[in-house]
């Protein structure tokens, strides 16, 4: 079996259908280590999906790990990626998932993780801290802005580390 842990790119996880990663089995268990890090004691998911055929294939790859994981579902059927950001923080879900590859050909797909809030998992360390300059009056605050981003960063390595482990454990 191809052990290659390293699947998150710019967006999540993306690659042709039937080959590593996109394939059900990865799916299956990916779904099954994020679910252990993000909702270890059950909740709710939301998962959402653009219009490739092949989206509907993983969507029911991904509602049978979430489930045996103890989460609610929902299922929220074809929908553009900011609807389903926004339909997980509205209803309070655990995290959503996305199923697309964006402008990519048909041919392709991907699964997108969204926190709790409707944000992209990875979005946390790209934004880094916006600054806001009439905000910084001292070196005090830039070094608290620092700090702030290094927070972030080292929980983000610890929950994409967890999510890591979590599958490495599925993979044995």
């Amino acid at each position: 079996m191809k052990n290659n842990l390293k699947v998150f790119g710019t967006d999540g996880i993306r690659g042709k259908v039937g080959e590593h990663p996109m394939t059900v089995d990865f799916t299956n268990k990916f779904a099954s280590a994020i679910a252990t890090v993000l909702a270890p004691r059950g909740g709710t998911v939301t998962i959402g999906k653009d219009t490739r055929i092949s989206g509907y294939m993983f969507e029911s790859a991904l509602e049978a790990a979430f489930v045996a994981r103890g989460l609610n579902v929902v299922l929220l059927g074809p929908l553009p990626t900011p609807a389903i950001s926004f339909i997980t923080n509205d209803i309070g879900a655990n995290f959503g998932i996305v199923i697309s590859a964006s402008h990519n050909s048909y041919e392709y797909n991907g699964i997108k993780i969204l926190t709790h809030n409707g944000e992209k998992l990875d979005e946390r360390l790209e934004q880094k801290d916006k600054i806001d300059n009439e905000k910084i009056q001292s070196q005090e605050d830039i070094a608290q802005l620092r700090a702030n981003v290094n927070l972030k960063k080292m929980n983000m390595a610890r929950t994409n580390m967890r999510v890591r482990d979590a599958f490495k454990d599925r993979e044995k």
